[in-house]
């Protein structure tokens, strides 16, 4: 009888464990079984690049330790030409006296170099002089007279060859950035007389620039 008894209490619990199981699973009513459950892949995200310091980004120039793109033509690497803005097709040079001043021709002396000095820039010529180095735009002082552009041996110490390069709004017909170019408040604009610096005071902005890629510096590194 003992054996009975326990024959049967065990089919008791097996019966339960049974139902317990039938209760907590869902049955699949067409197959007759239990529905099973999937648990779907978690996705990783996909890891995000960002470009370091000394790349080369999309649309040229490359990115400072901040992260910024770099210009290559405000950062020295270019040499190029000058062209204001407006203007009839005329370029800024260095005539055969050392003056700048505008022609729509070619000239010896037509391709600059834009070097940076703290926040300004010495403004280069991009072929060097018969000494074997480039001269620098500086403002020369006439007196009365206007203040006009001459090149002379480079001295970063010397403030009239300090410029300061603003970028501006507009751009000109080609889509290119223009920028207006200062001396110690002196902007470079042009005049029927010629190119000189003049204060501007409460006059417009008359001229501004627009720099012209022409290929990379030929000019010594100083780094």
């Amino acid at each position: 009888m003992r054996n009975c008894r326990t024959t049967v209490l065990f089919g008791v619990l097996a019966a339960g464990v049974l139902l317990t199981q039938q209760a907590c699973n869902p049955i699949d009513r067409r197959s007759g079984g239990p529905i099973a459950f999937t648990t779907p892949p978690v996705q990783s995200p996909a890891p995000v690049s960002t470009p370091s310091a000394g790349t080369t980004p999309a649309g040229g120039g490359k990115t400072t330790p901040t992260g910024k793109v770099k210009d290559p033509i405000l950062a020295g690497e270019r040499q190029i030409v000058i062209k204001p803005i407006p203007s009839f097709e005329s370029i800024v040079v260095v005539d055969d006296q050392g003056r700048l001043t505008l022609t729509d021709g070619e000239a010896e002396h037509g391709l600059f170099v834009l070097t940076p000095s703290g926040d300004q820039y010495l403004i280069k010529t991009a072929k060097a002089g018969t000494g074997g180095e480039p001269s620098c735009l500086g403002i020369k002082d006439n007196g009365s007279a206007s203040r006009t552009v001459e090149a002379a041996a480079c001295d970063a110490g010397r403030a009239g060859q300090l410029f300061t390069i603003t970028r501006q709004k507009g751009k000109d017909k080609n889509g290119d950035p223009t920028y207006a170019i200062s001396n110690r408040g002196a902007f470079l604009q042009v005049f029927p007389s010629g190119l000189i610096a003049e204060e501007l005071g409460d006059a417009p902005l008359k001229t501004t620039y627009a720099f012209v890629d022409n290929g990379p510096s030929t000019l010594p590194s100083l780094d």
